[in-house]
């Protein structure tokens, strides 16, 4: 295979990569706006819920000062109306709120695994680019083994690497400090 061949064969490769990629891109984009969308009416439906009960407790109190306004021992306390009014308001609130704490852990779980796989995207696509570099004698053995090491321990410490990522976006920490707790995982 002459040298034309080999870059003919090397560019269709990447188109093919960056293709995949794409489609991936567009369903995860797709899944996470699916999702966001359904957590937010859920979020909606809680606060119209909560509004509700809010009149009914401020009916209560209304009763409660009425009544120790009258303080006739005679004419007992009574909401029993007004609650049994709520319990169905309270009885979806509590099923809202287990299913959106539900869906937010499944959300926090699929977005993980998004990011595992991006990182074991990010390895493969390197090695790829490593194999190609090395049939190509472009780098030596010993160079292969030494970048694709330092791959590998991207791949192996990517939730350590995450962790310090998002340190330096919340600026817990400094570039410098980032740089070296960098250096360090991966030297």
């Amino acid at each position: 295979m002459d040298m034309f061949e080999k870059a003919t064969k090397a560019v269709k490769e990447v188109g093919e990569n960056v293709i995949d990629s794409a489609k991936n891109l567009g369903t995860s984009i797709y899944s996470t706006s699916k999702e966001q969308s359904e957590l937010a009416g859920m979020k909606v439906q809680k606060s119209v819920i909560e509004k509700r009960l809010q009149e009914s407790y401020a009916e209560i109190g209304k009763r409660y000062v009425d009544y120790m306004k009258a303080a006739d021992a005679s004419n007992a306390f009574d909401v029993s109306d007004i609650l049994e009014a709520m319990q169905p308001d309270l009885d979806k609130l509590a099923e809202i709120g287990v299913t959106l704490e539900e869906k937010e852990l499944l959300a926090k779980k699929e977005e993980e695994e998004r990011r595992q796989k991006k990182a074991q995207d990010d390895f493969d696509r390197e090695k790829a680019k490593l194999d190609k570099a090395l049939s190509m004698d472009i780098i030596s053995q010993e160079e292969y083994d030494e970048k694709l090491a330092v791959v590998q321990k991207k791949l192996d410490n990517y939730e350590q690497l995450r962790k310090i990522d998002m340190q330096l976006q919340m600026g817990i920490i400094s570039k410098e400090e980032h740089s070296d707790k960098i250096s360090k995982i991966l030297g």
